[in-house]
């Protein structure tokens, strides 16, 4: 195994979908432990990121900024973690690959702050890559400064790896509904994991 810590978020308002989209399930499990067991064998250092009000039956960890967003919790897991580098995932990618954690460590060489996935139009997956804990005070920084947006914090960086989306894709590197996630009951009810 790596030296790496595994993130996997769970919180948020979940406004479009109605309810805590965590705990929902997709045939017997919740959605969070479908992503755990997509992640377990990547890091000895798994968690849940939760809100420190919640209680789950898997190893978690408390959020540390109130009312911190996507961003806050980011902050929180690489305080936690026990390595350099962070994996985090939404809680919310029913059809996540765990070989995207390979592809994104691939490219994560000396001075790399964050390896994140990068569409063709430009839109970047924050809440599926990899944080160095280089970055832990410039988000501390921004959050203190008032600022939620993920897309802030990154265009302060210096040294952001895009990784191509399409590239891994049409490479078979993953598959290309890796991404998907689920904001609404219609969303949750196309899913087929079979």
């Amino acid at each position: 195994m790596t030296d790496l810590s595994i993130a996997i978020l769970c919180g948020g308002d979940a406004s479009r979908f109605g309810a805590d989209k965590t705990r929902v399930k997709i045939g017997e499990r919740p959605l969070y432990k479908v992503i755990w067991d997509k992640l377990e064998g990547k890091s000895e250092d798994l968690f849940l990121q939760i809100d420190p009000e919640d209680e789950y039956d898997l190893p978690a960890r408390p959020d540390l900024v109130s009312e911190g967003g996507p961003l806050g919790a980011i902050y929180s897991a690489l305080t936690h973690a026990e390595h350099d580098w962070l994996f985090v995932s939404a809680c919310d990618l029913p059809y996540l690959d765990p070989r995207i954690v390979d592809e994104l460590l691939l490219r994560a060489d000396e001075g790399t702050e964050v390896v994140i996935p990068q569409w063709r139009s430009g839109y970047l997956e924050p809440l599926t890559a990899l944080y160095h804990s280089s970055v832990l005070f410039r988000i501390e920084n921004i959050l203190e400064g008032g600022t939620r947006k993920i897309t802030d914090f990154l265009d302060q960086l210096d040294r952001v790896k895009e990784v191509s989306v399409e590239e891994l894709v049409e490479g078979g590197k993953i598959p290309s509904n890796c991404f998907y996630n689920v904001n609404t009951r219609e969303d949750l009810d196309s899913i087929n994991l079979s």
